[in-house]
């Protein structure tokens, strides 16, 4: 009679076990589904800051091409930035071409 009784608990212990063993796959399924649509999410996200930090730039490149005047001194600094690389290209381009005149 002990012995059957002892049997019976394991066995209850083991389907409450086998019960929460359940539940926990469960949720590490939710879990994971909700993991790979958040970073979903953060990869669209990084692409849309991506995005708009390319017309950002642009968009300076455009003001200082124009001559707008600068309303931060990061702006100045891009500007001078912006001046280096483009006096850095026409030195290139003058190299070029003495070179094919030569």
């Amino acid at each position: 009679m002990i012995l059957e009784q002892n049997i019976q608990r394991v066995e209850e212990k083991l389907h409450l076990l086998l019960k929460k063993m359940q539940q926990v796959q469960l949720e590490n399924t939710l879990l994971r589904e909700e993991l790979n649509t958040r970073q979903q999410e953060l990869q669209e996200q990084q692409g849309a800051i991506q995005h708009l930090e390319d017309k950002l730039q642009l968009m300076k490149i455009a003001a200082t091409t124009q001559g707008a005047n600068p309303v931060a001194e990061d702006d100045m600094a891009f500007r001078k930035e912006i001046r280096g690389k483009i006096n850095d290209y026409i030195k290139e381009i003058d190299r070029c071409i003495a070179l094919l005149n030569a």
